[in-house]
């Protein structure tokens, strides 16, 4: 690989949350000897092009901000720059974040440490699930060895390389089982069918040991994503509130959390078509639905960013144009604390991402610098209070 190809791989994943330590110290070094300012900006110009455009961008300022970005060398400062256009974020030294319509260039890698903001630090979550079997048996899957879990009516259940799979033999009459990942877990699992679903944080799904009849039926709160095999019966999942999502072969995702104002289907690949009361609609790829709770509404959204929906199975918390309460409740799914408001919440909404395996005060700084107010008392985070 070329050296520039190289270094724009570098960006890339820095910008995606996923480079790891050592590539941000090749990345910073690199761009601490500004050998060829002319390469970085072209990079960062053909990654501008790539990104949508912001409406409080000033065309005035972009020649500045460039050279603002090529000049941070090895200062560590954290340096606030307003109304900057958010392909700022792919240069690969910055983090970017939005409150209140002012953007924040965050700290380097080697950026001076802030103020701690808890005593003891939270970490964030990690593979694991609970199975509950027909019988009410619950086997915790966190950190347990490869091999067989139980066998229940002719079906083999089986954890492979952190991944439960159902291995059914055609014979016994199919019991459901629950798969539950509780707050701070994700999981993904094999159904009988050969279907792959990926569980996230405080989610849980209900299925047949074996599937039988004239559908594959399933039920799910919280959110998750599915690769469905095709089949000769359509596949089916049932959420809250007479909803439900049929397919027969795709890949899809649906946020149905009790605790959320709505729920979304967002469709990758196939056809799907969303059971909603008085409201029927099949999607196609790149297609969201939105269905509000409360309002008994649909909005249909026909140009989604599916890496933003999938960014939390590629272990990324993703936070662009999510509202403050949106991402509060990300994290607080994610790091399995609790969330109280001291106040109304402000009108704030963010862009940008992080991965989720950092710990929780490194989520914190984030909310932090974008001017959100709070209070972490253990695994207690107040909105609201110093």
């Amino acid at each position: 690989m070329e050296a520039k190809e190289y270094y724009r791989f570098l960006l890339q994943r820095y910008c995606a949350g996923m480079a790891t330590p050592a590539e941000e110290e090749e990345l910073f070094a690199e761009l601490g000897k500004q050998s060829d300012d002319a390469e970085w900006v072209a990079m960062l110009n053909e990654l501008h092009a790539h990104t949508e455009a912001d409406p409080q961008y000033d065309p005035a300022e972009y020649e500045p901000v460039l050279q603002s970005i090529l000049q941070q060398g090895n200062t560590g400062r954290v340096r606030p720059i307003r109304r900057m256009r958010r392909w700022a974020a792919a240069a690969a030294v910055v983090l970017l974040l939005t409150a209140a319509g002012s953007y924040w260039l965050l700290h380097k890698r080697h950026a001076s440490p802030a103020a701690p903001i808890a005593a003891v630090d939270v970490l964030p979550g990690k593979n694991g699930a609970v199975l509950t079997l027909a019988n009410g048996q619950q086997v915790v899957l966190d950190n347990r060895d490869d091999g067989l879990i139980t066998t229940a009516q002719g079906t083999q259940v089986v954890l492979k390389n952190g991944q439960v799979e159902y291995q059914p033999s055609g014979t016994g009459v199919p019991v459901n089982n629950t798969l539950h990942t509780p707050r701070g877990r994700k999981f993904r699992m094999q159904l009988p069918d050969g279907t792959l679903v990926w569980l996230n944080a405080a989610s849980a799904l209900t299925f047949p040991t074996a599937f039988t009849g004239t559908e594959r039926k399933v039920e799910l709160t919280g959110e998750a994503y599915f690769e469905v095999t095709k089949g000769k019966t359509p596949f089916v999942v049932a959420l809250s509130n007479k909803t439900s999502v049929t397919v027969l072969g795709t890949h899809f995702n649906v946020s149905a959390y009790a605790d959320d104002p709505g729920i979304s289907t967002t469709l990758l690949q196939g056809a799907v078509r969303v059971n909603l009361p008085e409201h029927p609609s099949v999607l196609k790829p790149g297609q969201q639905l939105l269905f509000d709770k409360k309002a008994g509404t649909i909005a249909l959204n026909n140009h989604v960013d599916t890496a933003a929906v999938m960014a939390w199975r590629n272990g990324v918390m993703n936070f662009q144009d999510k509202k403050l309460t949106a991402v509060i409740a990300m994290i607080a799914r994610w790091y399995d604390i609790e969330v109280t408001y001291a106040s109304t919440p402000p009108d704030i909404t963010f862009v940008g991402e992080i991965g989720s395996d950092v710990n929780l005060s490194s989520v914190l700084t984030f909310l932090r610098e974008s001017g959100v107010a709070f209070h972490l008392e253990n695994r207690t985070l107040i909105i609201g209070k110093q």
